[in-house]
């Protein structure tokens, strides 16, 4: 079923054509990814969707009755509420039925009539809504996205990010139809980021994603959409499979378009020779026409604009690059302690954890940003530092771009320095840009371009990838694969990672673990320490499930016994009813009557009779 359909979209901002005749097409099952670089109109074409922005030509049709949920880095919610309460606010419904079964159980303790019939439809349409899962449902995704503990704070006291999340998680529990989700994987942990990996692959509706993650994007997608030079491509598959497909449309079409232009060439030849002579004019008029007619094939383009990444050094280090001894981090209190490795010459070490276990300040740390509160740092022989702070705190963002290189270098000539810029995508007038007006990803194109500029033989790098888009990501890696030096890294991109890292370090439950492998290894040897737990977990799994049978039993009986209760009373009172009805003239003066009258109230006897019965079992 088609549940979305774009068709011939144009898009402008002033003069500025941003998308080109975008046809695209999702269906209920379709889990579609939107790529390209930085500024190619992905996120513009996700807020047209979902009605958030207009556009200047084109047809938008969504299905009838689809809801369209969309998130982005800019989601947040504002609410006094507290964080469970939140979310509890997408089950409204469910929260309706549960207070209209309270009303009539009161009632029912009461000793107040109700309609029982309600009452028992009620209770069949709030199983059937997930009554009795929801609030699970609600404290599930709050511990995958780490607000364990946290229920009960207001929203209005998280910090930015933290509410960006919560919307992430709150919307993922809505369920939309179309699910729209633009950099849903910015600031998630691991952890985090696996879950939500495993709730996209199982989810049941249609999914259009924007994300510059190619390790996400090729666990989740079944169908890429590229937006390059304004315009849209579409790919089936994942992005192994777009990668495959791009190569080969892209041959194919540089193919027929030089086998073209031969044949255009030699026709031309021909028409010039023969045009002239009054033997062969018509033959070559007749070619004319017919090369006139002919459909072009156009020449492939590539987007070749790419930064232009060189990180050189002046000088190498020993074979000891670092050495930490009992280190402890943190600030009131220690984040991590006992903290001991050594870095060589060469190495590339990713340091993995949760949110907030401490691998940012054990950067900051290392680089001197903050004090250790314990421990002791030894850098090697002739070693010079180059730091990336994920939060940028080392660009000034009253600078312009220009002057923010100018100032430390003031030995360049400004040719140099706009060169230099250009290699990171700088140009023209956009050296005077304020750095505060750049968006991230030029703020990470500074940060880099001054970084280069050190020449330093280690590189401590605080989530680097954060912000650029898949063809940077490509170009940085490949040069870190080259650097000569030594590399320290924070990062959640797993590609990245994957490419880089020759050793793992793991930040778990205030210890440093160290694996002396590659990311592969990691993963390995971290399953294997994982098996005793996945045992013990499938042991409580199991009691789990048997209590959940028993709570399920709980509550089947419960609302037997309600029913019960129900039934007798009526049953009472239809009795007494019926013995008053036959102490009428009517009935004892009908000796027929009388006997159908007495003989129903036998049969209710009995049935009273088996239903007091069967509830005294059941309190039991």
């Amino acid at each position: 079923m088609i549940v979305l359909n774009v068709k011939n979209l144009t898009k402008y901002y002033g003069s500025d054509l941003i998308l080109n005749n975008i046809n695209l097409t999702l269906t209920s099952t379709d889990k579609m990814a939107i790529i390209g670089r930085n500024g190619a109109g992905k996120s513009t074409l996700a807020k047209i969707i979902c009605g958030l922005e207009d556009y200047d030509q084109g047809e938008i049709y969504i299905a009838a009755g689809m809801k369209l949920g969309y998130f982005s880095q800019e989601s947040t919610l504002n609410s006094e509420l507290t964080i469970f309460e939140e979310l509890q606010t997408v089950f409204q419904k469910q929260l309706n039925l549960k207070d209209q079964l309270q009303t009539l159980e009161k009632q029912m303790s009461e000793g107040k009539n109700i309609d029982y019939d309600f009452y028992t439809k009620l209770l069949l349409e709030y199983e059937e809504q997930g009554g009795y899962l929801f609030e699970y449902q609600i404290e599930t995704m709050l511990n995958k996205f780490g607000f364990q503990g946290r229920f009960t704070e207001k929203v209005s006291h998280l910090s930015g990010g933290e509410k960006t999340r919560l919307a992430l998680a709150k919307l993922l529990l809505d369920q939309p139809d179309i699910l729209v989700l633009d950099e849903p994987t910015n600031n998630l942990d691991l952890e985090t980021l696996e879950y939500l990996e495993s709730f996209l692959k199982t989810y049941k509706n249609s999914i259009i994603m924007i994300s510059h993650d190619r390790y996400f994007i090729n666990q989740i997608a079944n169908a890429i959409y590229e937006i390059e030079l304004t315009e849209g491509s579409l790919y089936q598959g994942n992005y192994d499979s777009y990668l495959e497909e791009k190569d080969r449309r892209y041959q194919s079409q540089k193919k027929q378009y030089e086998l073209q232009q031969k044949l255009i060439q030699k026709e031309q030849e021909f028409i010039n020779k023969n045009i002239v002579r009054a033997s062969t004019t018509k033959r070559a008029q007749a070619r004319q026409k017919k090369l006139e007619k002919l459909e072009l094939i156009k020449n492939p383009k590539i987007d070749a604009k790419n930064i232009n990444l060189k990180f050189d050094i002046n000088s190498d280090t020993g074979n000891i690059v670092l050495e930490v001894n009992d280190l402890a981090i943190g600030y009131d209190k220690p984040f991590v302690e006992h903290i001991n490795f050594l870095i060589e010459k060469g190495e590339r070490v990713a340091i993995l954890g949760s949110n907030g276990t401490g691998k940012s300040t054990l950067l900051k740390t290392l680089n001197q940003v903050i004090p250790q509160l314990k421990g002791r740092i030894r850098y090697g022989a002739r070693v010079e530092i180059a730091y990336f702070d994920q939060d940028l705190a080392l660009l000034n963002s009253d600078k312009t771009v220009l002057a923010e290189i100018w100032d430390e270098h003031p030995a360049m000539l400004e040719k140099d320095i706009r060169k230099h810029l250009g290699n990171f995508l700088f140009t023209g007038d956009d050296v005077y840009k304020v750095i505060r007006s750049l968006s991230g990803g030029e703020k990470v194109r500074l940060a880099l371009a001054k970084l280069a500029l050190l020449n330093a033989n280690f590189l401590i790098l605080d989530e680097v990838t954060n912000h650029l888009d898949i063809l940077s990501r490509e170009v940085l890696e490949s040069e870190l694969l080259n650097f000569p030096g030594t590399i320290l890294f924070v990062s959640h991109d797993r590609f990245f990672i994957k490419k880089l890292a020759t050793r793992v370090f793991a930040i778990r439950n205030k210890r440093l673990i160290q694996y002396n492998g590659d990311y592969e290894y990691y993963l390995e040897k971290k399953q294997q320490e994982e098996l005793p737990e996945v045992e013990e977990k499938k042991t409580s799994n199991n009691n789990y499930e048997l209590l959940k049978r028993i709570r399920n039993e709980q509550k089947r009986q419960e609302k037997l016994i309600a029913q019960l209760e129900l039934d007798i009373k009526q049953l009472e009172q239809e009795i007494s009813e019926l013995l008053s009805y036959s102490q009428t003239e009517e009935v004892y003066s009908d000796y027929k009557k009388a006997q159908e009258v007495h003989q129903l109230i036998e049969t209710k006897q009995q049935e009273l009779d088996e239903k007091i019965h069967t509830w005294i079992e059941l309190m039991e």
